[in-house]
């Protein structure tokens, strides 16, 4: 049985890679960005990967990521840290077009520490390494050291590495979180967005196809109060979407670099995929790191969200400086 998913059901299930959900076996990649794939019944679960994901000390060491870094500072440091924020992301977002899409680069290893990488990204990490150097740029004195902090800021909770449970795994979540720090700002409700009715809790009922979910009680126990807390939040502060059809109207409203969150029908999941508002002399492109294989700019917004598998609209936060 085929299934077309348009023009990919997700970027990562919060950790659980898109073809360990399906089982994919991939057809073709056709011009509208559309994957094929045969789906089957009882997904398999994924295997600790051998090596482990780096830790804040080995990513300062890292000779890759700091040569790419130093590359891109020389690129474009000078010429945009005196441009607006969205200026600057719409730049920094730009220098990696065509870098390749790899899932799973959060989730290798039995342990949770810090992933930084310049050179491939999934959807998630795309957004957070394009806020971090932003961010680092426009510091009053950027440096490697700024940047790889920046990172760590943005993707735990509160800004603290400390276990996998501390990481922001729901997006929503993640926007929560980010504004309460006023790294950014939460403009869905203001443009007009619609309550979205649902419980999240995607990660404890799904918890065999998480390694560190199924391997650990004490981290199943972590998610779990952690969703129950989400529940408790929602209550008093419900989340909102944009519907598909009414993103064209919102236009107007959106900036470069605005962070948007493709929202999802799927029980107990929020969101599916990451990107930003890219102006074009065309219209609102949407940059992302697609699951078609690299980083790559959607002509078109609405019409790219209205192609996904299960999306019912957006969510929309606007980095602050």
């Amino acid at each position: 049985m085929s299934k077309v998913i348009k023009p990919f059901l997700l970027c990562t299930l919060l950790g659980i890679s898109f073809s360990d959900y399906f089982i994919p076996e991939f057809k073709n990649f056709d011009q509208n960005d559309r994957v094929i794939v045969t789906a089957k019944s009882n997904p398999s679960t994924l295997q600790n990967p051998a090596s482990s994901v780096s830790a804040s000390l080995d990513v300062l060491d890292d000779p890759t990521t700091k040569t790419e870094y130093q590359r891109l500072m020389q690129s474009i440091g000078d010429r945009v840290s005196q441009l607006p924020m969205d200026e600057v992301l719409q730049t920094v977002s730009s220098q990696f077009l065509g870098k390749p899409y790899r899932e799973g680069l959060l989730d290798r290893g039995e342990i949770e520490k810090l992933s930084v990488s310049l050179t491939e990204f999934d959807c998630v990490l795309f957004v957070e390494t394009v806020l971090a150097f932003t961010r680092n740029l426009l510091a009053t004195k950027p440096t490697y050291a700024n940047f790889i902090d920046q990172v760590q800021t943005v993707r735990y909770t509160n800004g603290n590495l400390d276990g996998y449970c501390s990481r922001l795994h729901y997006f929503s979540a993640w926007i929560r979180d980010n504004q309460k720090r006023n790294i950014v700002r939460d403009l869905t409700a203001e443009l007009g967005g619609i309550r979205l009715e649902k419980r999240l809790n995607f990660m404890s009922s799904n918890w065999q196809k998480y390694p560190r979910l199924k391997h650990s009680e004490s981290n199943y126990q972590c998610i779990l109060a952690m969703e129950e807390k989400l529940e408790l939040e929602t209550k008093s502060a419900p989340l909102r979407y944009i519907p598909s059809p009414n993103i064209h109207a919102i236009y107007s409203s959106l900036k470069a670099g605005d962070i948007i969150a493709v929202v999802t029908d799927i029980k107990g999941l929020d969101t599916t995929h990451t990107g930003f508002v890219y102006p074009t002399a065309k219209g609102f492109g949407f940059i992302h790191a697609s699951l078609s294989g690299k980083v790559k700019v959607s002509p078109d917004l609405q019409r790219y969200v209205e192609r996904v598998d299960h999306a019912i609209g957006i969510m929309v936060a606007r980095p602050q400086p």
